[in-house]
């Protein structure tokens, strides 16, 4: 099988994920317009206090939280967390740049190949750190609220292993 569906943050992203029930499907993994972060200043410094995150609105049960950068941008490094609500899944995907993912609460399933095959994934608790080559395909799920922060070094974007249906 060959990797024929390259899309950018912004394109079907309203496919990257399913949450069960009549929520058709959750608009996930970079489905906010690509933004610098909030707060950061003119020297690039970012102060957030945990108490008061700036997490955007829930989208289909996912929160995303810009915290440094623009993952958007050639050579520009980056840093944001989603928060999955229970029955999130991202198909088969890769990025062009190694995906670098801290999980910060939760357990995060990750599995590795073309197919999406739970038996074969494994499970990663708080603290874990998991980092994933670019062009390598990979797949995710959460079984439970979980919070991951993703950072690396832009562009980042996502190309499905096969092309998104049309529901």
């Amino acid at each position: 099988m060959s990797l024929r569906s390259a899309t950018r943050p912004s394109a079907n992203l309203r496919f990257a994920a399913r949450i069960p029930g009549p929520v058709a499907a959750a608009v996930l993994l970079f489905a906010l317009t690509p933004s610098p972060a909030r707060a950061q200043d003119a020297d690039g410094n970012v102060f957030h206090d945990g108490d008061s995150l700036p997490w955007g609105e829930p989208s289909n049960g996912t929160r995303f939280l810009p915290l440094y950068g623009n993952y958007s941008v050639d050579g520009e490094v980056f840093a944001f967390r989603l928060e999955v609500q229970p029955g999130f899944e991202i198909r088969p995907h890769t990025h062009p740049v190694t995906e670098h993912m801290t999980v910060l609460s939760g357990t995060f399933f990750v599995g590795m190949g073309e197919t999406m095959d739970k038996e074969a994934g494994t499970a990663y608790g708080p603290g874990s750190y998991i980092a994933i080559a670019a062009g390598l395909p990979a797949y995710m799920w959460a079984e439970e609220t979980t919070v991951i922060q993703v950072h690396g070094v832009g562009p980042f974007s996502t190309d499905f292993v096969e092309p998104p249906s049309e529901r």
